[in-house]
């Protein structure tokens, strides 16, 4: 059993070790807790995380606005079309929906499907608990592999240069 929190630093780090920018990582650990806690599939968040970060190729106009690129990168180009009132958003990967689905969640946006193209709904959004809850024992240790790209190697120089406890931990 997790805490909601531990869910949420973990996939920090596990996108920020994917390669994601900070924002992005910041929002996909949201979007983990998000899904984890309302009993989702942690395998959306593992799938975001194990997709290639490419950038957003974005169209705006006046009728709505239409997104490509991986799932982390456009879901937060996504919520803030919602946020600057676009009626519709249009991305081009359907396998993306559920991750998008979640941050607009997260993002305290209702919403309608249909296909690729989403709008702003009136349905109500699914409240998280607070916790224990758990996550897929494959889907944690992708997870816990990403976010290991994020630790300072552990050798005499990092030692000597003051990653770590050292012999006391007073902090």
């Amino acid at each position: 059993m997790l805490s909601i929190n531990e869910v949420q630093g973990t996939a920090l780090k596990a996108a920020r070790g994917a390669g994601l920018p900070l924002g992005q990582a910041e929002d996909l650990s949201r979007v983990a807790a998000y899904l984890v806690g309302i009993g989702g599939d942690a395998g959306v968040v593992t799938a975001a995380l194990q997709e290639p970060v490419r950038g957003v190729q974005a169209s705006w106009d006046a009728d709505g606005v239409s997104v490509s690129g991986s799932a982390a990168m456009i879901a937060p180009v996504i919520c803030d079309a919602f946020r600057m009132g676009y009626a519709s958003v249009t991305f081009d990967d359907l396998r993306h929906s559920s991750y998008i689905g979640a941050a607009l969640a997260v993002a305290g946006v209702p919403l309608w499907w249909d296909g690729c193209t989403i709008g702003r709904g009136d349905s109500e959004i699914l409240p998280a608990k607070p916790g224990p809850v758990t996550v897929p024992q494959p889907d944690w240790d992708i997870w816990l592999a990403l976010a290991s790209r994020t630790y300072v190697p552990e050798t005499e120089t990092s030692r000597r240069d003051g990653a770590g406890a050292g012999l006391t931990d007073n902090d």
